[in-house]
Order: C-alpha cells, then structure tokens, then sequence
C-alpha cells in the first residue's frame, strides 16, 4: 500500500511538472504587447513634425530603436541595478519587499525587476495578488529566455506610464520637454525615470515636490554611484520640472494622413521633410491663401522637393484644415492641368527632329473637326518662334504641334513620365489633351518637372548611354521605390532638349512682385511653367532651379471655379515666395556632349538653307541636325531699288535678292507683330518673273492628276500604303518628307515613301538639303 502511495504522488508530481512546464513554455503570448500606437511623423533629423492619438485614446508613440542611455542609467539605477545579472528575478529585492510588506501589514514595497514590470505592463496592471506576483516572476524568467536584455529595456520605455494618457519614454520626452528622447539631460532623464513609479501621483503640474525629491535623490544616487560628477549634479538639480504636457507640433499633418493609408500596419514614419522648410511654407501658403479668400478661393498646395534626389522637403497638401475643403489632400487629388504639360510636347519634337527651339511655327485660326483653340490673349501671331510660343504658353502653337505629332504618342509618352491619372483611351482626351483635357496631381506634376532639371545635374556620358540613376520623387527615407530604372526618362527626352527647355522656360514673364529679377540676379536660373484649367478651377506654377523644384495649386477643393483662377496671378506669387525661402543656386550646367553648334536661320529659325540671307550659329539639341531646313526664304529678282520684282530682260541692272516670305493669311497676322516684315513687291507690269527652275519634283502621283485617293484595305483588312515618289532633278542628295508639317523621314538615293494619311486633306511637302521644295495637296476619301 505504502509502494502504491509512493507511486500515485510520483505520477501525480510528474503531471504537475509537466502541466507547470507546458504553462511556462506558453506562458508568454506570440505579441507581448497588442497595443494601438500613435501615428508619428518624424523630419530627415529626426524632429517631430506631427503625431495622431492612438485609437484607444492614449499617447503611445512606437518603440524606439534603442534606449537613450542617459535614460536607461538613470532607470537602472533606481529601479533594478542588478539588470544585467539577474534572469528576470532578484531574490534578495523580493527578500526584502516581502519583509517590508508583511511588519507593515500591507503592500509597500514591490521588488519587482524591470522584466516583472514588463510583463507587468503587458498584462495591463492586472490586481496586485501573491499568485499573480508568482505568475509574474515566472513569466518574467520566461521573457529573459526569449528576448535579450536591451529588447526588454525597449518594451519597458515604450510601455511605461509616464502621467495622464502619455505612455512611453519618446512620447513623454516630447510632450513634457519638446525633443527626442536622446537629447534628454540627466535631470530630465531622471525625472523621467521615477515617473513610471506612481504615475497616477507624480506628473508635472502635480505634486511638484514630491516628484522633484525623487529626481533629486536619483540625481545624487548617480552622482555617488560616478555617472555623473559634482558640476553636473549641481546644475541638474538646478534645473525645473516641466510644466503641464506642451502641446505637440501639428506641420505635414496630410502627409501624414497620406502615409497612414499608404501603410496602414505603419506607425513611424521618417521622412525626407525638413522642419523648418515645411513651417514656413505651410506659413507661406496659408497666408497666401488668406489673401485669396477674398475672391472666394479657399485653397491652397504646395510641395518642394530636391532636383538631384527627388527627396520631399515640404508637403503642404491644403493650406489650413480651417477653411473650407482644407481636409482634402489636393497633393494627390486628380485635378485639369491647364498649360502645364506644354514643355514636354516641346522636348518631344525637338527630339525627333521636327523642329528647332527658334522655329516658326502656326499661330492662326483654326477649326478642327469642331475643335477651335484660342489663346489666352485671343490674338494670333501667324508664325512664331517655338521657344516664344513655350514661354507665352500659346494655345494654338500647342494645338497644332500636337496634331503634328500625335496626341496617341504623345499620350504614351506622359503615362511613360508617370502621369497615372492618364487612363482613358486618347481618343477621350483629343488634341485637349495639351491644353489641360486630362488629369494630373500635384506630385506627378512636379516629379515630371524635377526630371527635367535632375537630367541637366546629373548628366554623363558615356560610351553613348547615360550613366546614372535617378531616384523618383519620395517622401521616406527608406522608400524603396527612390531607385529607378537610369533609362526610365530618358525614353522620354533627352539632356539637350531638357537643357533648351529649361532655356525657353527662364523668360517666362514674372509676376509683378519678382519686378526687377534680371538686374539684381535673384532667382535668375528659374525656369517656370504656369497653367489654368478650363472655367478658371485650377490655377499651377511650377518651377525648378538646380537645387529645387516647387510646384504650386490654387483654388477651391470641391472644384468651384472663379474668374481670378488664374496661373499667373493666384499660383505664381506663391511660387515665387517659396523660392524666396530657400538657398539660391547658380546657372543650370550645360549638357555640351547633347549639343551642337548648328546654323541657323535668323527670320525663320529653322536649319538655314543657301537662300537664307542671315544665319546665327546655336548650340543645338544633337537631333536638330535633321531638323527641317528653312522653307520660308526665297529668291526673287527685283529692281535695282528693290520695289518691284521683274526679270533680266526689263531691268539688266536688277539684282537678285533672298526674300522672307509667309503664306498670305499668316503673314496678315505676322506683320501685326513685325512691322519690318515686307511682303513680296509688286510684279512690274510687262515684266513677269522668269520662272525657277524645279529642283525637286514630285514624280507620282501625277502632279497634273487627281488629288483625291480612296483609302484601300488588303484582303486581311490591312491598309494599303500610297506611295509617292520625288526625284531631284540636279545632282543626288537627301530629301526630307514632311506631311501636314510632321517630319516622317528621309530618303537619299530612291526617293520613295509609303504614307498611311487618315481620311480627309493633307500637305506633303519634300524638301532638299538648301530648302528647294516641292508640294503635294491631296485628300483621302473613306
């Protein structure tokens, strides 16, 4: 019987162990803490720009990576100096409380070690009993066993109640002392340190003697203990308590609104902000959109971001969560562009050779399918120089470039850049698609533009490929998405166009508060872009120099227009005040392995041809050498005071001379603008031009024959090409075939071409290498 007994207790001895060491090894839950965090946001210091309350209320900012040791001293020191030597319990402290405990018939003391107050904490303060003080302690053994010791110290500064709804060490360094917990000094890392203790008791405002006597003789405990020495304990002790909480920092608070959606599991973000540059443009447009409220325009945005490496350093998505609409973040709200999207049509044809940046180009009326731009200033120049036209932003000009170019391409090429919005057919969009008829945001807008200026910065060459890689525009500073690909915009244009681009956008006309901007140099090196969106809703600036790009958005959130939405007037003032703000930079460098040096008509601005009477010599984008030669300049043999035209048999003393010469409707509206044009003089009578002789001809179609084809498909349905064919009728060299003003190739021994026109009339015209030209009129017929 006794044998029997002996064996039941085993049994049941090794079931309570086994029981016991189950409990133990699952004693701890996969997360210690389930606890909501405040949202944080923090700048590329390190500074504290803004912070959302947890979901339960509380003040809890995210763990730190480490523990201050200032801090981490100061708490050791006065709650467990054995912490790096016991594994989790103190035996001799807990000796002791419960010494302590049992002559004052009460609980007055805890021996409890940083481990068991974690676990403590973890458990929510659960009621104070000598069987959860026994779970704690095994529990506490259990931590030791599964995190190393600084990861214990992390969770208690993260977790221990520090007064009120403030929990933590970094959200109590900032509420109580405005500054990150590692720029703490010893008294305030003290105080900080005895708080956990009573929290419910002593916390700034309350009780100040009391907590101060406890800092004070933590301070002295340290001093003794020799970390720290007699000065700085004496000036320590000098130092006051904090007053009441201090009120956090409210800047970026859209930003951080739009990282929280980003990256829901996220609490901590650090970003490529800077403090002061983020306050004083959020200062800037708030008071800038305090002015426009008196128009009835209620908002306000803004962003700056670096040239060379796309890192935000100011989001200002609204200018004030006061005023109307102010809680929408207009930084990703989908909204008309206006003009903006111009200088990108611009680096295309000058990529592909269709033009040159002093090119005359058609200014006139025109009515396309229905469609009929007009400029701004509801004037026509007739022709006009492609920079010129860029830097007016002149509707038409645009229009028909785009025509000439393709809206489909062109379409491509801007969803290429990173404009997402872009996501209809472009058949939706049309030939409006220049003038502001998709949609774009904020920060597409200005990371397309900061490319331009970042290709200028960063540009090398070698062996024909450009080697570096430039990082898209970012607001973290562990973005992996900061890389891209090194040829992502290049495919899109190149260092020479971006360089004359930047050139042409520099003498946009400056608003009437940057008066005096050339003679005294400020901000001389900025090259901008404004735009206005169809009924006056939407109003950009955009800017960049080789330090900053800033791009601006004036009007009302939900879309109301108003006459004085105007890019000029209610953006560019803003733009030009933030660039204020910041350091100035010097010229933009010049990409001299993208460029040439080319010859160029003075009057026409294209490649000059034997017929020009006047060239100058232009650095160039390198594609520009197959740029269109000048088509405009033609000789003419006239009397010897030049008034008339007549021929050698009249007048043996007449000359011949090379004339400038517009097609009749563009020249009426040219010469409002040029004066010194002189249209061709009169013939005199009796005395008819002889005739030029052709240099170059088209061969087929018959010249003399029908105009008009009928569009053929295959029997696969496939269109079939019509093919013209030229010749020159002196010597051999190279044609350039342009239709309806688009450079579609050259040829330079058999001079055929396939062409594939759409339904209705076209011009082709074929030019040789010194501007002799032949002209084809005809139409397609579906």
């Amino acid at each position: 019987m006794k044998i029997f007994k002996q064996k039941w207790l085993g049994r049941l001895c090794g079931a309570a162990l086994l029981l016991f060491g189950s409990w133990f090894i699952f004693c701890l839950p996969d997360t210690l803490f389930e606890r909501p965090y405040s949202s944080v946001l923090l700048d590329r210091e390190g500074e504290l720009l803004s912070a959302i309350v947890a979901a339960d209320g509380q003040w809890r900012f995210p763990a730190p990576d480490s523990v201050p040791y200032k801090f981490k001293t100061a708490l050791l020191h006065f709650e467990d100096r054995h912490f790096y030597n016991h594994p989790g319990v103190y035996l001799p402290s807990l000796a002791q409380a419960m010494l302590e405990n049992l002559q004052a018939g009460r609980v007055v003391r805890g021996g409890s070690t940083v481990s068991m107050q974690v676990i403590r904490l973890s458990r929510q303060n659960p009621r104070r009993t000598y069987l959860e003080k026994a779970a704690e302690i095994f529990r506490a053994i259990r931590l030791e066993m599964r995190f190393d010791k600084d990861r214990i110290l992390r969770f208690y500064a993260a977790h221990a109640p520090m007064g009120g709804n403030i929990i933590g060490l970094e959200t109590a360094s900032w509420r109580y002392f405005g500054r990150p917990s590692h720029q703490l000094s010893w008294a305030e890392a003290a105080t900080l340190a005895v708080l956990p203790n009573a929290p419910s008791l002593l916390y700034p405002g309350k009780s100040v003697n009391m907590l101060k006597a406890k800092r004070n003789r933590l301070l002295r405990g340290l001093q003794r203990a020799g970390y720290i020495d007699s000065l700085t304990l004496s000036l320590s002790l000098d130092e006051p308590l904090p007053d009441a909480p201090k009120a956090l920092p409210q800047l970026a608070l859209h930003a951080l609104e739009h990282l929280r959606s980003e990256y829901p599991e996220r609490y901590l973000f650090e970003t490529t902000l800077d403090y002061r540059t983020q306050k004083r443009a959020e200062a800037t447009v708030r008071e800038h959109s305090r002015r426009l409220t008196a128009n009835l325009v209620e908002n306000a945005a803004a962003i700056i971001s670096e040239t060379s490496t796309g890192k935000v350093v100011a989001y200002v998505g609204n200018s004030s969560r006061d005023q109307k609409g102010g809680h929408v973040d207009m930084m990703h709200a989908p909204r008309s562009p206006g003009s903006t999207l111009k200088p990108f049509l611009y680096m295309q044809m000058l990529d592909e050779g269709l033009l040159t940046p002093q090119a005359l180009i058609r200014d006139l009326p025109v009515n396309l399918n229905g469609f009929q731009p007009e400029n701004f200033d509801q004037r026509y120049r007739g022709r006009v120089k492609a920079d010129v036209a860029l830097a007016r932003s002149l509707n038409v000009p645009a229009v028909l470039q785009l025509r000439a170019y393709g809206a489909v391409p062109f379409h491509r090429k801007l969803q290429l850049l990173g404009f997402n919005h872009m996501h209809r057919k472009t058949s939706h969009y049309g030939l409006s698609l220049i003038l502001g008829g998709a949609e774009v945001t904020l920060w597409e807008l200005n990371a397309a533009y900061r490319k331009i200026g970042s290709l200028l910065i960063d540009y090398q060459e070698l062996n024909a490929r450009y080697d570096h890689s430039v990082p898209s525009l970012h607001l973290l500073e562990s973005d992996d998405t900061a890389e891209k690909d090194p040829q992502d915009h290049l495919r899109f244009f190149s260092a020479g166009s971006a360089w004359s681009c930047v050139q042409a956008l520099r003498k946009v006309a400056r608003p009437e508060s940057e008066g005096g901007w050339e003679r005294s140099g400020k901000n001389s090196h900025i090259a901008w872009k404004t735009g206005t969106s169809y009924g006056f809703r939407d109003a950009w600036a955009t800017g960049m120099n080789a330090a900053y790009t800033v791009t601006v958005w004036t009007g009302n959130a939900d879309g109301v227009g108003r006459p004085g939405i105007i890019g000029s007037r209610s953006s560019a003032p803003l733009l030009f005040e933030l660039f204020s703000m910041l350091p100035h930079r010097g010229a933009w460098p010049e990409p001299s392995d993208d460029l040439f040096k080319g010859a160029i008509c003075r009057l026409s601005g294209m490649r000059a041809s034997r017929h020009c009477s006047s060239a100058d010599t232009l650095w160039l984008p390198l594609a520009c050498q197959e740029a269109p030669v000048c088509r405009f300049h033609r000789s003419v043999f006239v009397t010897a005071k030049k008034r008339q035209r007549t021929n050698r048999r009249c007048d043996p003393d007449g000359e011949t001379v090379s004339w400038f010469v517009l097609p009749a409707a563009e020249a009426w509206y040219y010469r409002q603008f040029h004066p010194e044009y002189l249209p061709l003089p009169p013939i005199k009578p009796g005395c008819a031009e002889e005739a030029p002789r052709q240099l170059v001809a088209i061969r087929s179609p018959d010249p003399d024959g029908p105009r008009r084809f009928e569009l053929v498909r295959g029997l696969a349905g496939e269109r079939e090409p019509l093919v013209v064919k030229a010749a020159l009728l002196k010597g051999e060299g190279l044609l350039f075939w342009h239709l309806n003003d688009r450079f579609i190739g050259k040829t330079s021994s058999i001079h055929e071409m396939e062409l594939f026109p759409d339904a209705g009339e076209h011009r082709l015209m074929v030019i040789d290498e010194y501007g002799n030209q032949a002209l084809f009129e005809f139409s397609i017929a579906e």
